[in-house]
């Protein structure tokens, strides 16, 4: 055996490549490829005359005779990983030092408990713990290592026995009822519950029909603004958040516009003079969204990049492989001291000093039960790599996902953005019209990053960067040309 090696085993090979790289002679850094072993699944799994071939709970791997014990022996390597464990099991006979270096969570603690229980490892082994692939982040791991948690292996053993429990019986009717392969779990069982129960409402649903008008308007100066009925002869005209899920209308004595009052509206209001009958003015200020956790990067990756939940997260592992990112599964907001100086640093680099906030911001996750063992997910490292750089090692979807966080985390750490709402009503004879636009006096983290919205195209109308002509009470306008349309909307579950 040659004196002072040791082995480091991670979970993927992409990841070992990336860390061979760091590490050099002294460490043979081998992937175990996910999880070694398993429950059993199959009266094969199990010796000859072993008692528990005939029972019917073998299929579960469990012992639901007997308060649904787990038994250890029931534990099997799959034959498609005894090529893997062999070769663990040879790197580990040339070596005098063990690092378990699987990811920081429950299934990877749980990866690092069946490695030491399969390799029965004879030398010095310990628990390796990084959450960002670099030079770094693994020396200084090395420095701070520790034993096996074993509270996180249980909880995620008693996750595999809820899997199995839930999971077997409930796939089986998946396969006879909706398509051969699909998988069910404790997660999956619960959802389809609430895809269900969602969809009996959606069902339950009914429509209503309304009609708006919007007005095209001149200011003193020729500037063309719009404007949106709200009220005729007193009375609210309704809009798609005053009905039901029934199609009623929650308030009595709306105005309820059908296609033809709204034109007969429009041509009657165009032949009035139109004047403004207040304007409002209050300034606004806008604080930067916390860092990405897993469940936000999620969110804002389908609203701007389309890209599905599960793409999202295999694309965020390579970038966390190749150390671009730290650890993409996280609830937490809190960034590193090291990121926020980096962040910093950046900052005053890029944007200048007016765009830094005189501390730091510090976010707190408010999410009950959050799994807060690493920080938020962010660009890797004391020096953010660029969007190129990632480009060119992962190409164009990893960039742009890349992008995104870089956008998210370095804007976190900016000022806020000063902004100023408009509100002003117009008067047209008996109708009430009101255009609202926000107008931005300093952009702060704006100049960086902004936030996606989850609202349907055209919901935040009025509420966009958009700028107003100067407008006071008593300011005489004209109606611009077209003068006016109507459009009909109908409420959607």
């Amino acid at each position: 055996m040659s004196r002072g090696k040791a082995l480091v085993i991670v979970e993927s090979p992409t990841k070992a490549n990336t860390i061979r790289k760091y590490l050099g002679d002294g460490y043979v850094v081998e992937a175990s490829v996910g999880h070694i072993r398993d429950l059993a699944e199959r009266k094969g799994d199990l010796p000859e005359g072993d008692p528990r071939r005939d029972k019917s709970w073998v299929r579960y791997g469990v012992n639901t005779e007997d308060h649904f014990a787990a038994l250890e022996e029931i534990y099997v390597v799959p034959p498609e990983k005894a090529r893997q464990v062999a070769t663990l099991k040879k790197a580990l006979r040339e070596v005098d030092r063990l690092y378990l270096a699987t990811d920081d969570d429950r299934e990877g603690e749980a990866i690092s408990w069946h490695l030491a229980e399969v390799l029965r490892p004879k030398v010095e082994t310990q628990r390796l713990v990084f959450h960002e692939i670099t030079k770094d982040a693994i020396q200084a791991a090395l420095k701070e290592t520790r034993p096996l948690n074993l509270s996180l292996v249980e909880a995620q053993r008693t996750r595999r026995i809820v899997d199995r429990l839930y999971g077997w019986d409930v796939s089986e009717i998946l396969w006879r009822k909706v398509k051969q392969g699909l998988s069910a779990g404790r997660v999956q069982s619960v959802a389809l519950r609430m895809l269900v129960e969602r969809e009996r409402e959606r069902i339950a649903f009914r429509s209503a029909t309304w009609w708006d008008l919007v007005a095209h308007l001149l200011a003193s100066g020729g500037q063309p603004f719009d404007a949106q009925l709200i009220a005729v002869s007193g009375r609210k005209v309704a809009s798609g958040k005053d009905f039901d899920d029934r199609g009623q209308a929650k308030t009595q004595g709306l105005l309820h516009l059908d296609e033809a009052a709204a034109r007969a509206l429009a041509a009657r209001m165009i032949t009035q003079a139109v004047r403004v009958r207040s304007a409002e003015t209050q300034p606004l200020t806008k604080k930067p969204a916390a860092p990405f956790t897993t469940s936000t990067l999620q969110q804002e990756s389908s609203r701007k990049l389309r890209m599905a939940a599960r793409d999202t997260m295999q694309v965020a592992q390579r970038l966390y492989e190749n150390g671009f990112i730290t650890y993409m599964r996280t609830d937490s907001v809190t960034l590193s001291e090291q990121a926020l100086t980096a962040a910093r640093t950046l900052i005053a680099d890029q944007y200048g000093q007016r765009y830094l906030p005189a501390q730091p911001r510090r976010y707190q996750t408010r999410t009950a039960n959050a799994q807060e063992a690493h920080e938020a997910i962010r660009p890797a490292g004391t020096q953010f790599a660029g969007v190129d750089e990632v480009r060119s090692a992962l190409g164009d979807n990893a960039a742009r996902l890349y992008d995104l966080i870089w956008k998210r985390t370095v804007a976190s750490q900016m000022v806020d953005a000063q902004l100023e709402q408009t509100s002003v009503e117009i008067e047209a004879g008996d109708a009430l019209l009101r255009a609202s636009g926000q107008v931005t006096r300093f952009a702060g983290f704006l100049q960086a990053y902004r936030e996606g919205s989850d609202e349907p195209e055209g919901a935040d109308a009025g509420k966009d960067d958009r700028s107003l002509p100067l407008l006071q009470a008593g300011d005489v306008l004209q109606w611009n040309q077209p003068p006016a349309d109507v459009a009909g909307h109908t409420t959607q579950p």
